[in-house]
């Protein structure tokens, strides 16, 4: 499996998954995965993408394995600049 879940919808079983908001339309997962995976190992990252434009909608999730290193992702990068944007983790 991709690290980037470009296939689809990532399955969530026993993971941890973290919904980021605000993300720029610009923004893509390989801007995201090394400013989560400093905060320990992530599973993927997943944008959601516009079923007619392709375009990002938005948001985008962020996987890890146990739940102390999501919250500890969330501490860190909550209201964080990432592209011209204050996300929200």
């Amino acid at each position: 499996m991709s690290h980037f879940g470009r296939s689809g919808p990532p399955d969530i079983k026993d993971t941890y998954s973290l919904l980021v908001l605000n993300i720029s339309f610009r923004t893509t997962t390989d801007d995201l995965y090394p400013l989560f995976d400093q905060y320990r190992k992530v599973i993927d990252v997943f944008i959601p993408r516009d079923r007619r434009t392709g375009d990002s909608r938005g948001f985008a999730f962020v996987r890890y394995k146990y739940a102390d290193e999501a919250q500890k992702a969330v501490d860190r990068l909550d209201g964080r600049n990432v592209d011209g944007r204050n996300i929200m983790v």
